[in-house]
């Protein structure tokens, strides 16, 4: 099993909560998320169906990867990041998925999108996208809960049924391989689920 330090993404680790925490602060309203090297930064677009009413109904997210300029034939360093749009993704907005949180790779050709849900196992709450030669992204998988966790860590975890349910990463750790060849999800019990990028073919540990 390979070391989590060798996760080369922004990881999400998260101890698991109970009711007693889950009604503290609320999860974070994330905008944006940058590869682990720094080069790529993916924003967050939002559409709303009322847009000018205090509270709004979002419709549909966007995720915009964007690659940081180095201005290499201009003869210039700057301190502040400047960046310029890559490819995209959107899709209307995935109600039982929550606002999915973004990953980039380090090279910037595949995103992963986590879903913010409780543990239910029958919940898509992971998709993986390569960018396509042409602009825009390919989905290259969609995986359930029940695909990353056995089925005795659905049977044990995921039938909680209280306003308490942690989301389904509670106390993993979720990144990119160092070889960036797959995206791996550390579960709290100890095991290793890998997801290569471009078969899609599941391996765990």
């Amino acid at each position: 099993m390979k070391p989590l330090s060798r996760l080369t993404s922004v990881a999400v680790s998260l101890l698991a909560l109970t009711s007693a925490a889950w009604a503290g602060p609320l999860f974070p309203a994330v905008g944006a998320a940058t590869s682990a090297n720094g080069k790529f930064l993916v924003a967050m677009e939002f559409e709303y169906l009322n847009p000018d009413q205090q509270v709004t109904t979002i419709t549909r997210v966007s995720y915009r990867v964007l690659r940081r300029e180095e201005f290499i034939n201009d003869k210039f360093t700057t301190t502040n990041p400047f960046w310029s749009q890559d490819w995209d993704v959107g899709m209307a907005f995935p109600k039982e998925e929550g606002i999915p949180l973004p990953f980039i790779s380090n090279d910037g050709k595949y995103l992963v999108l986590i879903s913010v849900t409780p543990p239910f196992s029958d919940f898509t709450v992971l998709r993986i996208y390569r960018e396509h030669r042409y602009g825009g992204g390919d989905l290259l998988g969609t995986y359930k809960l029940k695909d990353i966790w056995t089925a005795d860590e659905l049977k044990t975890h995921a039938n909680l049924t209280s306003t308490g349910r942690p989301l389904w990463f509670a106390g993993s750790t979720l990144g990119f391989s160092a070889d960036s060849s797959a995206f791996v999800v550390r579960t709290p019990w100890g095991r290793e689920v890998r997801l290569d990028l471009d078969g899609g073919t599941i391996h765990a540990q």
